[in-house]
């Protein structure tokens, strides 16, 4: 292999470390958004709905801020394996992160988000790549 030429892993590692940062900015976005519309409508006459959906935004902002950070250690992982360790953990971090906003969810009343769901699934996968990575020899990706 040649200094010029990617390793096809490398290649899928970035191009889903692009897909999770760019769901984890749309799940910020629609997170904060819940807060706001959960704050607005506090008025309103049943409390549980505000209080599901503030913890749901929450949940969905903290959850999606981990996966814009492994996004992130994901493009650095595809360039440099090394830290793929990294990368794992954080990844794992983000399916804690997600289980522990599903169950806060489900305990106000807001149900089992779907968003949420996605995300945990997403860690999952980003997980298992992260930890092939570092069990595989050392390769070298293209700088940044």
């Amino acid at each position: 292999m040649t200094s010029g030429q990617t390793p096809i892993g490398m290649r899928y590692l970035r191009a889903f470390s692009y897909l999770l940062g760019l769901c984890g900015v749309i799940g910020c976005v629609a997170g904060i958004a819940i807060v706001y519309q959960a704050f607005a409508d506090g008025g309103a006459a049943e409390v549980s709905l505000p209080l599901g959906s503030a913890v749901f935004g929450i949940a969905a902002i903290a959850a999606e801020g981990v996966t814009i950070a492994a996004g992130v250690l994901g493009v650095a992982a595809s360039c440099n394996q090394r830290r793929a360790g990294a990368l794992y953990t954080t990844a794992l971090a983000g399916l804690v992160a997600t289980v522990l906003g599903l169950g806060l969810c489900y305990a106000t009343g807001a149900g089992v988000p779907t968003s949420l769901v996605f995300n945990g699934l997403l860690m999952v996968i980003c997980a298992v790549i992260a930890n092939n990575l570092r069990k595989s020899p050392p390769q070298d990706g293209p700088t940044l």
